[in-house]
């Protein structure tokens, strides 16, 4: 029995774990709306062009929605991300302080030592 070998065609009705969980509760996401499942059943729907109107202005005003709070997420996501750069500056700031501080330290302690001969016994500490 000889079997060829069959490349798998990737799946074109893919999620993304935000838009499995819009789905879980109940939601729906223009991701979720552009399935390959879901336009098919859009296509079965009947011709009546008023109800298509509706549907239509239904899905524009929630684009719009996701639209939005698309952006509000960005703009939450930039704050964070300048507030994150400012927090990392300041720590390295402080850093570099408390390390030049701990030399400072270091070499006055050596030279304490120095002055008072830093030795007993014939060693030196």
């Amino acid at each position: 029995m000889s079997h060829s070998a069959r490349r798998l065609e990737p799946i074109a009705e893919e999620l993304t774990p935000a838009d499995h969980h819009v789905l879980c509760c109940g939601g729906t996401s223009s991701n979720l709306e552009l399935l390959q499942s879901r336009l098919q059943k859009s296509k079965r729907t009947s011709p009546d062009m008023r109800k298509q109107i509706e549907e239509l202005a239904y899905e524009a005003s929630y684009l719009r929605a996701e639209l939005k709070w698309h952006k509000e997420t960005k703009q939450i996501f930039l704050d964070l991300q300048e507030r994150m750069h400012a927090i990392f500056q300041t720590m390295e700031d402080t850093l570099a302080r408390a390390t030049a501080r701990l030399y400072e330290s270091e070499r006055r302690y050596f030279q304490l030592w120095e002055a008072d001969g830093g030795f007993e016994d014939g060693g030196r500490f």
